[in-house]
């Protein structure tokens, strides 16, 4: 569940066309820190992937929201950020568990593989859900991966 109320926003060139609509909608509950893109032009999504992950590393943000197409490339890019578990979610059901088993803080979701109020639920879900403490020992061995030397 989110704290103080600080979200993280970033999307890519794929999101243009329901970016305003989805931060508009986090706007009504949420401090949004919105670290762009704001055009249509082709764009690449590592750059607002590491923006809106460094935000929520260094606690500017209690959580993130990414939008790509798919989400996929959004999550592959914050997820080589240390402390950042970002996920793909495509359901309601995938938001809550994220949230309530993996412990993520960031959402990552696709502009092409759903509509803009698929989108605003799953964010609506992925953001009240609380961290089921059960799993505790499953994300700290993901951290431990972070700290191994390959």
């Amino acid at each position: 569940m989110i704290k103080n109320n600080k979200l993280a926003f970033g999307t890519d060139h794929a999101a243009y066309k329901i970016r305003n609509t989805v931060k508009k909608y986090l706007q009504r509950k949420y401090k949004v820190y919105d670290f762009g893109f704001f055009g249509y032009t082709p764009c690449d999504y590592p750059d607002y992937a590491i923006k809106v992950a460094k935000a929520v590393v260094n606690k500017i943000a209690d959580k993130g929201i990414l939008i790509c197409g798919t989400g996929i490339g959004m999550s592959i890019a914050a997820n080589k950020v240390k402390g950042i578990i970002a996920a793909v979610c495509w359901s309601e059901y995938t938001a809550k568990l994220v949230a309530q088993h993996n412990k993520a803080n960031i959402l990552c979701l696709g502009s092409r593989t759903a509509t803009v109020n698929e989108i605003c639920c799953r964010i609506s879900i992925f953001l009240k859900t609380l961290f089921e403490e059960r799993h505790t020992q499953r994300i700290i061995k993901i951290k431990k991966i972070e700290e191994y030397k390959y």
